[in-house]
C-alpha cells in the first residue's frame, strides 16, 4: 500500500470532507445516516456519495439482496429510539411466535414480550408482482432516509480504487469518479467489490463464506394465513450439511432460508419433500416456488478491516453468525460513523475506536458456533430432541415467567440476544435438571413420545 503523508490534521474529517460509500444496503445507509447526523451535531457538513448500482425498487432478481429479511425485536426497538420507525409499507408481517419442527415432534414458542415486534421485510423489491405503490423494500426505505439526511445516491459501479496524493480515488469504467477523504466498504459478500479492497493491499482479505439456499414460495393470502399465521416456522432436522432452516411469512409469499454447508440447486427441492416439511406446507398445488438463489454468507470476519481513509463494515467486515445481519449492519455502520466523525479516519483511529466493536461481534460468534454444535447434537439424538420438546411444551403451558429453554431457543434464532448471553443462560442448572428428568422418563418408557 502506498504510504500516506502523516499530517495529523489531514486524517481528521474537516468541514466539507468527501466520503464515498460503496454499497447502498443497510450498512452503507446506516453509516451515511449516522455520519450526517453526527456531523451536524459538531457543526460540520459532509459530502457523502453512496455508490449502489442495484435498484431496490425492482422486483425479482434485479432488485434482490438475497436475505431472509427478519428484523429482531431488539433492532425494531433500537431503530425506534433512533427516530427510525418502520412504516406499514415496509413491514410485510408482524411475528409473535416461532414453531419449531424436528423429526420427533414440534413445539410452539411465543414471543417473551407477547408483542408482535419482530418484523419481516423484503430487502430488495421482492418476488415479481409483490411491491406496488403502497409497498416498499427495507433497503430502499433506508437509502431514502440517507438521501433525506443529505447523502447522494450514484448508481454507477466502482471498478477500481487507488491512493493518490494522500487521498482515495475511485474509478468507474476507467473514469475518475470521486476523490475521497474516506472510503467505506459496505458491499455484500455476493459482489466482486471485495477484490477492489484487496487490491489496495493494506491487508484486507474477503470474509470467509458459505453458501446458503433461499427461495420465495408463493401462495394465496388465505392459504398462507391458515398455515403460517404470524409464526416463523423453524426446522431442526438431521439432514446432512443443514444447520437449520426457516420459513418466513410475508403476505403472499413465504421466504425459505436454508443455512448450512454445500448447498446446491437441488437443496430447496429436496428440503420441501422432507416428510416433516410436507406436514407444514399446504398441498403442492396450493404453492409455487417463484424464485431461488444460492447466496454467500459471511462466517468469519477479515482480520484487517481498515487502513488510513478506508474502513469495511456490514457483511464486508464483521457480522453475526447465521442471524441478525441487519442488526450487525446497524451496529457496525454506526460505530464506523462515530469513529470517522468524532475521532478521525486514520488506521490508528479505527483500531482504537472501531475495532473493539468489530472484534466483539467476532468473539460473540465463537459462542454461537458452540451453541449451534449443541443444537446439532440434539437434533440428531431422539432422546435429547424429545426431552427438549417436552420441556419447551411445559414452559409454554406454564404461567411462570421462568421459561429458560424457550427463551434460549427464541434468542438463538431471532437475533434478539448476543450468543454470549445465550450461552450463560444455557448453563442454568434448573433447566438442565428439567431436561434430565425428561430424558430419564423417555428412556424408562422406551422412547415413546406423543407427537404434537
Amino acid at each position: 500500500m502506498p504510504a500516506i503523508v502523516r499530517d495529523p490534521d489531514s486524517l481528521v474529517l474537516r468541514d466539507g470532507a468527501r466520503i464515498s460509500v460503496i454499497g447502498g444496503g443497510p450498512a452503507g445507509s446506516f453509516f451515511s445516516i449516522f455520519a450526517l447526523k453526527m456531523a451536524k451535531m459538531v457543526g460540520k457538513e459532509l459530502d457523502i456519495t453512496i455508490f449502489e448500482s442495484k435498484d431496490f425498487t425492482k422486483a425479482g432478481p434485479t432488485g434482490c439482496n438475497r436475505c431472509g429479511g427478519v428484523i429482531s425485536e431488539l433492532l425494531v426497538q433500537t431503530l425506534a429510539v433512533e427516530g427510525i420507525n418502520l412504516p406499514d409499507s415496509v413491514v410485510r408481517k408482524g411475528i409473535n411466535s416461532y414453531k419449531l419442527h424436528t423429526s420427533h415432534g414440534s413445539a410452539h414458542i411465543s414471543t417473551p414480550s407477547h408483542e408482535k415486534t419482530i418484523a419481516t421485510v423484503y430487502r430488495g423489491g421482492g418476488p415479481k408482482g409483490v411491491l406496488g405503490k403502497d409497498k416498499e423494500s427495507f433497503d430502499h426505505f433506508l437509502l431514502c432516509l440517507a438521501k433525506n439526511e443529505g447523502a447522494i445516491h450514484n448508481p454507477e459501479r466502482i471498478d477500481r480504487i487507488e491512493y493518490k496524493n494522500g487521498k482515495i480515488l475511485l474509478f468507474s469504467m476507467d473514469r475518475a469518479m470521486n476523490e475521497a477523504d474516506l472510503v467505506v466498504g459496505a458491499y455484500g459478500v455476493n459482489s466482486s467489490t471485495a477484490k477492489l479492497f484487496e487490491d489496495i493491499r493494506f491487508g484486507y482479505k474477503a470474509p470467509l463464506t458459505i453458501t446458503a439456499a433461499i427461495a420465495e414460495v408463493g401462495m394465496d393470502t388465505g392459504v398462507l394465513s391458515d398455515y403460517f399465521g404470524n409464526s416463523i416456522h423453524l426446522f431442526l432436522l438431521p439432514i446432512k450439511d443443514i444447520k437449520f432452516a426457516a420459513m418466513i411469512p410475508k403476505g403472499t409469499h413465504v421466504t425459505l432460508c436454508i443455512l448450512g454447508r454445500n448447498m446446491d440447486t437441488n437443496t430447496v427441492t429436496d428440503f420441501l419433500i422432507h416428510p416433516v416439511v410436507r406436514r407444514v406446507l399446504p398441498e403442492k398445488s396450493d404453492y409455487e416456488i417463484i424464485c431461488r438463489c444460492l447466496p454467500k454468507m459471511n462466517i468469519a470476519a477479515p482480520k484487517k478491516p481498515f487502513a488510513d481513509r478506508v474502513v469495511a463494515c456490514g457483511d464486508a467486515g464483521s457480522t453475526r453468525l447465521f442471524k441478525d445481519g441487519l442488526g450487525a449492519a446497524y451496529i457496525m455502520g454506526k460505530a464506523a460513523a462515530k469513529t470517522a466523525v468524532f475521532h478521525g479516519v486514520s488506521s490508528a483511529h479505527f483500531r482504537h475506536e472501531y475495532y473493539p466493536v468489530y472484534k466483539s461481534i467476532s468473539i460473540d460468534n465463537h459462542y454461537g458456533r458452540y451453541l449451534f454444535s449443541i443444537t446439532d447434537i440434539y437434533k440428531k439424538n431422539a432422546t435429547l430432541c424429545k426431552g427438549m420438546l417436552k420441556v419447551v411444551e411445559k414452559e409454554q403451558n406454564s404461567s411462570s415467567n421462568n421459561k429458560i429453554l424457550s427463551s434460549i431457543l427464541w434468542d438463538m434464532f431471532t437475533g434478539n440476544e448476543r450468543y454470549k448471553n445465550i450461552f450463560y443462560k444455557a448453563i442454568d442448572l434448573t433447566m438442565h435438571l428439567d431436561l434430565w428428568m425428561e430424558f430419564v422418563k423417555i428412556l424408562v418408557k422406551g422412547g415413546k413420545y406423543d407427537r404434537r
